[in-house]
């Protein structure tokens, strides 16, 4: 999975691994994936390390072979990478623009497209025998908008559109394609928290009334990973205190 080494994505990795899946903890910071990886292998998990930068063809080529190499398979790709660089529309840069869409939106379709030109070979031999799992990563600002966000929330609407046409195109190669559209207390929404009015306004959006904790949001993953979710595809799982309703 990529984006694993801290917030959501080292709770993910650390679950799949307590559930006895074999792990690639991915991210560009080679020292906390590192972490991750002593922590599940302390559980007895097989996990390696990945640090490619997500975001191109030749990066999510490499983090599958990180995978194969080590596995020798691979069944489930969890596309979680991400970065912020908010701004209001007047003062977003090309660079920020391009930057949160490489990662986000571009980085979800290279590991898909990689992960899929490995399974459709197999997929076709096995006749719907075996299903596989794509499960990307949205938010509520893929699903209604934020201000300030028009980079994020353009790539993570995008992302909704990846999963529902992969949804389409994979299902009758018994690929299953979801998204998990979380919130959660990370270090990407600490800040948002940090100025007690604004943290109040925003908490009040929740009807729950807080932002989830990590290991609140892995369980989701887990299931539509597993063979329960099999007859799930195309769906986008809200998991945020009731944000979006």
């Amino acid at each position: 999975m990529t984006g694993a080494g801290r917030g959501i994505g080292r709770a993910v990795a650390l679950a799949f691994a307590t559930e006895g899946a074999q792990v690639v903890v991915n991210d560009v910071d080679a020292e906390a994936a590192k972490e991750v990886v002593a922590e599940a292998k302390a559980r007895g998990a097989r996990v390696v390390a990945d640090a490619n930068a997500i975001g191109s063809v030749d990066a999510a080529e490499g983090v599958l072979r990180t995978a194969l190499d080590a596995f020798g398979d691979v069944d489930v790709l969890v596309n979680n990478a991400g970065i912020l660089r908010d701004r209001m529309l007047h003062n977003m840069s090309e660079e920020d623009f391009d930057a949160v869409i490489g990662v986000h939106l571009k980085g979800t379709w290279a590991c898909g497209r990689a992960v899929v030109r490995h399974w459709r070979p197999l997929a076709k031999k096995e006749n719907g025998t075996k299903h596989r799992k794509i499960v990307n990563v949205t938010s509520a600002s893929g699903l209604t908008g934020a201000a300030g966000q028009s980079n994020y929330a353009a790539a993570k609407m995008g992302i909704v559109g990846l999963t529902k046409t992969w949804a389409k195109e994979l299902g009758p190669l018994a690929i299953n394609v979801n998204a998990v559209a979380p919130a959660a207390l990370t270090a990407m929404t600490e800040p948002l928290l940090t100025e007690p009015a604004a943290a109040e306004a925003r908490l009040a959006r929740f009807p729950l009334g807080r932002y989830g904790r990590p290991d609140e949001i892995a369980p989701a993953f887990v299931y539509l990973a597993s063979a329960e979710s099999d007859y799930v595809t195309g769906q986008v799982l809200c998991v945020d205190g009731g944000l979006v309703i």
